[in-house]
């Protein structure tokens, strides 16, 4: 591997790590909404994405995906990133499922 594809598989990992990141920023954040942490991460996401291209949305957490902040952040770029919401509202059920068992 060269260190070119080196280089981007670290900088694809480092933006889903920014996605998770912000998933607990905004969790943390005053009534789970924003916060100047979350902008933060924003502004991180939206400098890498254009390099490495979008993190698939099936690797982004079922929040960001419901609340639409993830096709936000896409649209703001001008980056086609679709998400099958029907399939992230199956894993939601899933989710909410296992809640009620645990």
């Amino acid at each position: 591997m060269t260190d070119t594809a080196k280089l981007l598989d670290v900088a694809r990992e480092e933006l889903s790590s920014l996605w998770r990141d912000l998933d607990a920023a905004r969790r943390r954040a005053y009534h789970g909404q924003w916060s100047m942490g979350c902008d933060s991460l924003v502004e991180r996401i939206k400098a890498l994405t254009p390099l490495v291209g979008h993190t698939p949305w099936d690797e982004v957490q079922i929040p960001l995906l419901e609340d639409g902040i993830y096709q936000r952040v896409h649209a703001e770029l001008g980056i086609e990133a679709p998400v099958d919401m029907a399939r992230v509202a199956e894993h939601r059920a899933y989710l909410d499922r296992q809640a009620v068992v645990s």
